[in-house]
């Protein structure tokens, strides 16, 4: 299963004449839909911003920040076109399964492995991260040096393909980041997953 993950914060210097300029600052959803927050603050006060598409604005560091408006996207789009373009891509997220207590992926998981390698040829990636997860089942600590298994098992999988160890950076976070939570030691096969997230 592969998933994507942004979320934007633009910055927008316009000069409007001579020495005169303004500072605009909208807040993008992610593509998911989801916002995150952020205030924008100068010598005179803040102004917060936390819905899709809500702008503030600058005339200078020793002004108060406008009052937030939302913008339409297709405005949004028009005046940052050059700093869109230039963003970096969103990272891109896959998941790979495993049965109760084996470091072994399934085969559904191994099946990924070419979409994988084809991502990080592509995006000519230099950053690849492996975090290995567990359910509940078992103590924290062993589950912990479980979830590791797993990822340098994946590691391992993808490096045979060719992938450069040096941009993978491998780690556990035991049974501490569910996908699903539950109660101890109750067995949930989506929480026993390896993250690979491709940047």
């Amino acid at each position: 299963m592969k998933k994507q993950k942004m979320i934007s914060v633009l910055l927008y210097i316009a000069f409007l004449s001579g020495c005169s300029s303004k500072t605009q600052f909208v807040l993008m959803p992610d593509n998911e839909g989801k916002v995150g927050k952020m205030t924008i603050t100068s010598e005179k006060g803040s102004q917060s911003l936390n819905k899709a598409w809500q702008s503030t604005g600058l005339d200078s560091p020793d002004t108060l920040p406008s009052e937030p408006e939302i913008l339409e996207e297709k405005e949004v789009k028009r005046i940052f076109a050059q700093a869109l373009k230039a963003q970096p891509a969103p990272a891109v997220s896959f998941l790979f399964y495993f049965p109760k207590g084996s470091n072994e992926p399934t085969a559904e998981s191994l099946a990924l492995i070419p979409e994988i390698i084809a991502t990080i040829a592509s995006r000519q990636s230099k950053d690849v991260s492996v975090i290995g997860h567990s359910d509940r089942v078992g103590s924290g600590e062993l589950n912990y040096k479980l979830s590791l298994k797993r990822a340098k098992c994946v590691a391992k999988l993808l490096i045979s393909k060719g992938v450069n160890r040096d941009i993978l950076e491998i780690t556990s976070y035991g049974e501490a980041v569910p996908l699903i939570k539950t109660a101890d030691e109750v067995t949930e096969p989506k929480n026993r997953r390896v993250e690979i997230t491709v940047r």
